[in-house]
């Protein structure tokens, strides 16, 4: 089977959809699948095949066909978004009149704009396969009417729309966005493959003596980094036998370093940047926090669980379903660095629970966040959407004999 991975964003992106796609495509391939993957580099919409990029010849075309917000919608915050649908969208359709969709028996989605422009290019006989890394319309909760007729649209044309968590449902659900097609399938990763990886060399040395604490992810408000560093400014004032590697890039990076600065933790927090050896890093770790202010299925966690290190997370989101608190981690209320900072204590005090929690977190992570049961659980998905596609075209031949029968019967 010869499958299309499409998305709006660049490839190969960071984060989490990136990881989505990098699993995604490994799992598929390990099961004898072709994979191609459409994305932007740079300026340019490619088709990435056995990792190497081709890009698009951009074709401008009638634009009528795409399906997006009609121009002047909303509010300002939603037109402004409006015109971002409009822009991308009109660049993946241009891109895409260059490629044969019909090579393709099936063709999966990373998002509501990719998922319009495909569905608007595709032969009627591909299904289209959506997974929903957020919910555009709980975004924008204030309008959020205008964006889900949209969104919905999307959702009730793609055959099954997959969700990483059950949170994210219920997200849909509150904004009125139908469910009845959506499937559940937690986000996976090569256990094996990332175990291997921690064996790598970093170049890091770990300080003797001291205790590991790392948050790896994006630098950004929605990932609470500033009140992970709130909370250790407490925990310097009773012990300085630790560090902290904050991991990763984003807009917030200037602003954290001069918090730390300004906290007094200058030497005890290290802001590595963006790194490709995070395995190797988790490693050395002892303790990971995930401070998150909301996330749906974080891959930051699934590799913290498959590293078996013991953590300290927030009560949000798909987070719960993932950390079971006492069991295979801890949480604490998102933004509230003073309980994390009595939960950072308990650690740093009790080795024997960091074990604990660390050998709880392995066998969650390796039971429900491997690649093997991400990918039993697509190809179903898959099965279903192609035989459905099966039966309709059946259907709809049946169909036409009937009536080309009916034409001829004698009188």
């Amino acid at each position: 089977m010869k499958v299309l991975i499409a998305t709006k964003c660049a490839y190969p992106p960071r984060g989490g959809v990136g990881m989505y796609i990098k699993e995604l495509k490994k799992g598929l391939e390990q099961n004898g699948h072709q994979v191609d993957i459409l994305a932007r580099h740079k300026d340019k919409y490619c088709i990435t095949r056995s990792d190497r990029q081709h890009p698009l010849n951009s074709k401008k075309s009638d634009r009528r066909g795409i399906p997006y917000l009609p121009a002047g919608w909303g509010g300002e915050q939603v037109q402004k978004y409006e015109k971002k649908i409009r822009d991308k969208a009109i660049k993946i359709f241009n891109a895409v009149q260059s490629v044969d969709l019909s090579q393709y028996q099936i063709i999966h989605a990373q998002d509501i704009v990719s998922a319009s422009v495909l569905m608007s290019c595709k032969p009627q006989s591909t299904p289209l396969v959506l997974t929903l890394h957020s919910c555009v319309t709980a975004e924008y909760s204030s309008e959020w009417r205008i964006l889900s007729s949209f969104e919905s649209e999307v959702i009730r044309q793609s055959k099954w729309t997959i969700v990483p968590s059950k949170w994210l449902m219920r997200v849909y659900e509150k904004c009125r966005i139908p469910t009845g097609s959506m499937k559940v399938i937690p986000n996976g990763i090569d256990v094996p493959v990332f175990q291997n990886l921690m064996n790598e060399k970093t170049g890091l040395k770990s300080p003797p003596n001291k205790t590991i604490i790392i948050c790896t992810g994006r630098l950004s408000e929605d990932k609470g980094q500033r009140y992970l560093l709130d909370a250790l400014a407490r925990v310097k004032k009773n012990r300085i036998d630790w560090v902290c590697w904050i991991v990763g890039s984003g807009n917030e990076e200037k602003d954290l370093k001069k918090q730390s600065k300004r906290l007094g933790l200058s030497g005890m927090v290290q802001f590595l940047g963006w790194r490709s050896d995070i395995p190797a890093l988790l490693k050395q770790a002892h303790i990971v926090v995930i401070p998150s202010l909301e996330d749906n299925y974080p891959y930051s966690l699934v590799e913290a669980q498959a590293a078996g290190k013991s953590i300290i997370a927030s009560r949000v989101g798909g987070i719960t379903e993932m950390v079971k608190h006492g069991k295979n981690g801890l949480l604490v209320p998102a933004g509230d660095s003073k309980k994390l900072y009595r939960q950072i204590k308990v650690l740093l005090k009790d080795p024997d629970l960091q074990e604990r929690l660390g050998k709880g977190a392995k066998v969650w992570g390796t039971t429900h966040c491997s690649l093997d049961t991400m990918m039993k659980q697509v190809m179903v998905v898959y099965n279903k959407a192609l035989k459905s596609k099966s039966e309709a075209l059946l259907r709809r031949k049946g169909s036409e004999a009937g009536v080309e029968e009916d034409l001829h019967i004698p009188t």
